[in-house]
């Protein structure tokens, strides 16, 4: 355990998260081959003993999705890492029932994250239509009510650490979705992994054992 109760691997994982974005704003591509995984790996050694089993192997599985999607042919690696991402979503799910907690939260919940799904789904319409890989199709639909179910899910536990977790996944994958298939900046990458780390952090450390 580090200090302040903060795991070392943890500690680790976000001194080379560090070091990953100034790669990414250098362009150091050797750099980011070699930490963006290892990063999502550090995040998850802590959970291996945890309270659910699930959170570990998704972080396991997000760490082979960061993988699929860092290989230089990334138009056919992004079936496979879209489907990684997706089951560690839904091991995330499984894995939230265990600070699951009844609430009257739900409809203040459900309401903006409807809206968001309705906005994603209108924004990334053309791109994705374009697309003519129905795999694709089909994977990106499901993706988006996946991410909004674990939000959801995430608001109805109460811990913070999941419900901040959970909004930085929907942004990170937001801007993902945008770069991908309606217009790209520069900037996007910086801001894909940037939130996308933060997000695994907050999951990861409220699932360390207590």
């Amino acid at each position: 355990m580090g200090i302040n109760g903060i795991q070392l691997p943890h500690r680790m994982a976000v001194v080379l998260a560090g070091i990953y974005l100034a790669a990414v704003v250098c362009n150091w591509t050797n750099v980011k081959y070699a930490l963006k995984p290892a990063v999502t790996l550090l995040l998850a050694l802590p959970t291996a003993r945890g309270p659910s089993r699930a959170v570990f192997v998704g972080l396991l599985l997000s760490a082979l999705g960061d993988t699929f999607l860092m290989l230089p042919d990334q138009e056919s690696m992004f079936v496979p890492g879209l489907l990684s991402f997706l089951v560690a979503h839904i091991l995330y799910l499984n894995g939230f029932n265990a600070t699951l907690r009844s609430g009257g939260v739900s409809w203040i919940v459900a309401v903006p994250l409807g809206a968001f799904v309705s906005a994603m789904a209108a924004a990334l319409y053309d791109g994705v239509a374009r697309v003519e890989d129905t795999g694709v199709q089909v994977g990106v639909v499901v993706y988006i009510l996946t991410i909004a179910l674990m939000t959801y899910k995430a608001a109805m536990t109460q811990t913070p650490l999941l419900v901040i977790g959970s909004l930085l996944f929907c942004v990170s994958d937001s801007i993902l979705a945008w770069d991908k298939f309606v217009v790209s900046y520069s900037w996007c990458e910086l801001g894909i992994m940037a939130t996308y780390y933060a997000a695994q952090l907050c999951i990861a450390m409220a699932h360390v054992p207590k």
